[in-house]
């Protein structure tokens, strides 16, 4: 049965994030069905100007991240933007903030101020290290985060200079956790009617989604190195070079590698000692790839995929994006959406894919324009329009 209403119907956020974790998190939260209010001090968020490209002066990244919400834009440094911000954390069941702890303490917003005036409301920090520790004061930012927390030193070729990934991880991360924690945190309130503090930051969303190669030095103690494409614990399970270009392949056991060596026209190599189960494979990697890669380069690639693809081997092409986004399932997963937007027109967009059968995510409202909704926005809270016009006035002078 399909409600027609989303799962966060009738929760309120107000949103004091910028750039991406933040109003990722938010973002994810309007696509389940909250009503998201993004506040933008007068210069607006950063990610309005980080570009080329633009479409209609809207920037490609600030779209990506800021659709079923709506925009208003707030001086804090005014006496009536104070007010109105606690007037809509009186009103609102979840606040999500970046700033650097400490910051919005001055301006009477901090979490332990509006617990008071409204003690359901849960307040989420999102911020580089955190609010405690003695890192607490510092900036964080992704790129950073990465090379700090251990992510680059693992990242690149093995004899090439440490890299970053090409998408910002460390802040879609933290903004993951912190939806988490926000879901978590509403479902505790329906248990004790309080809200709470989420103190959520990168450094440690970072450490947390190592994963695997943390355990692996946690456990040995040696110090984890980079593979490239290839995997730490797993062989082989990477990017090939076929006549015409690259393919990944990706045997998670030893059926499958036995598999390879059949289609490969090499029975021999699952039955080698040196590579007949997975664990003497990442042992000897280094003379098991240069066989597979003398067989690979022999024939193009969409050949090789086709074969292993008949024998159940994980595989698939490096597509670029041109590529990607004229897949039939990209269309058929509705991963691609088109929203009317009052300037753009035609808005492409990454979709949800988050796939709830009873509370579908909805498309309601696109990335808004600079204060675009602040007249109804005040109008709900019981402004006149001459005590809008005039807060705006003095908002954008100050």
């Amino acid at each position: 049965m399909n409600t027609n209403k989303g799962s966060l119907s009738g929760i309120r956020v107000l949103d004091l994030s910028r750039v991406l974790a933040g109003p990722y998190c938010t973002m994810v939260l309007g696509d389940l069905g909250a009503d998201v209010i993004k506040v933008e001090p007068p210069e607006g968020d950063e990610t309005r100007g980080w570009g080329p490209p633009f479409a209609e002066s809207e920037s490609a990244y600030y779209l990506c991240v800021n659709r079923n919400k709506r925009g208003l834009v707030i001086n804090l440094k005014t006496d009536e933007g104070k007010e109105i911000l606690r007037d809509l954390a009186m009103q609102s069941d979840v606040l999500v903030e970046n700033f650097r702890p400490g910051t919005l303490k001055k301006f009477g917003l901090d979490f332990e101020t509006l617990h008071k005036i409204n003690p359901k409301l849960i307040y989420c920090s999102i911020t580089g290290f955190g609010q405690t520790g003695s890192m607490s004061d510092k900036p964080g930012y992704d790129f950073m985060i990465q090379a700090l927390g251990g992510l680059m030193s693992i990242t690149g070729e093995p004899e090439g200079e440490p890299m970053k990934t090409g998408v910002a991880v460390v802040d879609l991360f933290a903004g993951q956790n912190a939806i988490i924690a926000i879901l978590a945190a509403l479902q505790a309130r329906t248990l004790t009617g309080r809200g709470q503090l989420l103190d959520i930051s990168l450094f440690d969303s970072q450490l947390g989604w190592l994963a695997n190669v943390a355990s692996n030095y946690l456990i040995s103690g040696n110090l984890p190195k980079r593979h490239g494409n290839a995997h730490a614990n797993i062989v082989p399970y990477q990017s090939f070079q076929a006549s015409d270009g690259w393919f990944a392949i990706a045997v998670g056991n030893d059926r499958q590698f036995v598999r390879l060596c059949e289609m490969l026209g090499r029975p021999d190599l699952a039955l080698n000692e040196k590579f007949s189960t997975n664990s003497v494979r990442v042992q000897n990697r280094d003379e098991l790839i240069p066989i597979l890669r003398s067989i690979f380069i022999t024939r193009k690639a969409n050949e090789w995929l086709a074969d292993l693809e008949k024998a159940e081997i994980p595989c698939g092409p490096i597509n670029n994006f041109d590529q990607v986004f004229s897949m039939p399932t990209v269309k058929e997963r509705e991963m691609l959406i088109k929203m009317d937007h009052p300037m753009i027109g035609e808005l492409p967009l990454v979709g949800s894919p988050l796939k709830l059968s009873d509370t579908p995510v909805e498309y309601r409202l696109p990335p808004p324009l600079m204060g675009e909704h602040t007249h109804e926005v005040l109008k709900s809270l019981g402004y006149t329009q001459e005590q809008i016009q005039s807060f705006i006035s003095r908002s954008a002078s100050s």
